[in-house]
């Protein structure tokens, strides 16, 4: 996984964002507290939203808050775990 490309997409998702343009992405869920995850998670449409205060510690340098407008939820990924933005692969070994 290229961390430049996902810090890229993650640029681009800022842009749309204050565009107030929905996106699509894809991520691979982590709880760190349960050590578990839910494998790979596909939002339609996401705009993000305001996250952990860099105050919070290293989290928030790496976990990014979005909402998903399909269910009105929050949701929350890792940056790392970023598999897809509008359909591109952003890894190798997908």
């Amino acid at each position: 996984m290229s961390l430049v490309k996902a810090y890229k997409a993650l640029e681009r998702m800022r842009e749309a964002t204050t565009s107030n343009v929905p996106f699509s992405f894809e991520y691979i869920s982590c709880n760190e507290t349960n050590a578990t995850s839910e494998g790979l998670k596909r939002v339609e449409r996401a705009v993000l939203r305001t996250g952990y205060s860099r105050t919070k510690g290293i989290k928030s340098q790496s976990l990014v808050a979005f909402t998903n407008l399909d269910t009105g939820k929050p949701g929350f990924f890792y940056i790392p775990l970023l598999m897809k933005y509008k359909g591109m692969r952003l890894c190798e070994n997908q």
